[in-house]
């Protein structure tokens, strides 16, 4: 796989594509005009015959995957519809590109899938697990890619050569797996903890602990520090320092938050890094990473209760399971 660290600069618009329970796919184009941000849809339409499990765009495609076990694909510049691939016997639960070369897939069947995006051919198949594999990450170079599954363990795959690099025993069962932006760290979240690695080390830096399920989490930099960021079940975000002690949080949604999503745009000339959440009461919202870590920035006291507005909401009124952020730039 080619090894790319190249950052595009940061836009004015990005576009936000969300799967949801009821098979529809959204397409929302975020666009910012002055210090607003506006959310208005681009597409709405049944993507499949099964609640959609995973979404993930890269350059110019967006993928889907769902409990019918079939990965849709889509060309977000023509926006038509590709085709479909059907190399898993089970759900589709997690789908990544790597620029807009390579897509990987997961599945309840145990499998990861290596398609080459120029004819969709499917590279290569990796068996490493003995159960649904549930999140994949791979690194920012490409070189590397994590997964966790429902069997307890972790597997960091070399994807130079399509072979497993390590297999670790897990405590409890990985729910996601996440790189930092710079591809230093990672972190694997289980049911109420998330634990922090270093790559190339074997014990984790920190574990952070939640007395909320974890729904999604994702590791975020700001001002040259990383930040764990979960999304829980009681609608809040928590907010960790990468040591693992707990910031502060932010109620979001009205009800849990089923997932996030982080990317770079320019707001009033300035580029900000934008975090887009949706949940299971149907809204999809933009918030400005600054106005959640500002307030924390060097303070050791007690876990605040921040009140924030977000830049934006859009009411989907369906019930989302799943987001992904891109550029809109092809």
């Amino acid at each position: 796989m080619p090894t790319s660290t190249k950052r595009e600069p940061a836009q004015d618009s990005f576009l936000v594509m969300a799967g949801t329970y009821e098979r529809i796919l959204y397409g929302i184009e975020a666009r910012s005009i002055g210090n607003q941000l506006t959310l208005n849809p681009q597409f709405i339409f049944p993507a499949h015959i099964g609640c959609i499990k995973a979404v993930s765009a890269g350059g110019r495609y967006l993928a889907s995957g769902s409990t019918d076990e079939i990965i849709k694909l889509y060309d977000l510049k023509k926006r038509v519809e590709l085709g479909s691939l059907h190399e898993h016997t089970g759900s589709v639960t997690a789908l990544q590109f790597h620029g807009s070369t390579h897509l990987l897939s997961a599945s309840e069947d145990g499998a990861i899938c290596i398609f080459r995006t120029r004819d969709w051919e499917p590279l290569k198949v990796l068996r490493g697990h003995k159960g649904a594999v549930n999140s994949i990450a791979i690194h920012p170079s490409g070189k590397l890619a994590l997964s966790v599954a429902q069997d307890r363990t972790i597997v960091i795959w070399n994807l130079l050569t399509g072979q497993r690099a390590s297999r670790t025993k897990t405590p409890q069962i990985g729910e996601i797996v996440a790189w930092s932006p710079s591809g230093s760290h990672y972190i694997v979240a289980y049911a109420t903890e998330v634990q922090v690695y270093k790559v190339g080390q074997a014990e984790p830096l920190t574990t952070v602990f939640s007395q909320q399920r974890i729904l999604s989490a994702l590791i975020v930099t700001y001002k040259n520090a990383d930040y764990v960021l979960c999304g829980c079940q009681d609608k809040r975000v928590r907010i960790y320092s990468a040591k693992g002690t707990e910031l502060a949080s932010v109620q979001f949604h009205e009800n849990r938050i089923k997932g996030l999503s982080a990317i770079e745009m320019t707001l009033d000339g300035t580029v900000h890094t934008v975090l887009v959440s949706i949940s299971s009461d149907g809204r999809i919202k933009a918030w400005k990473l600054a106005d959640m870590i500002d307030p924390v920035d060097g303070y050791s006291g007690a876990v605040l209760d921040l009140q924030i507005e977000p830049l934006a909401t859009y009411n989907a009124d369906v019930r989302l399971t799943c987001v992904t952020t891109s550029s809109g730039e092809f």
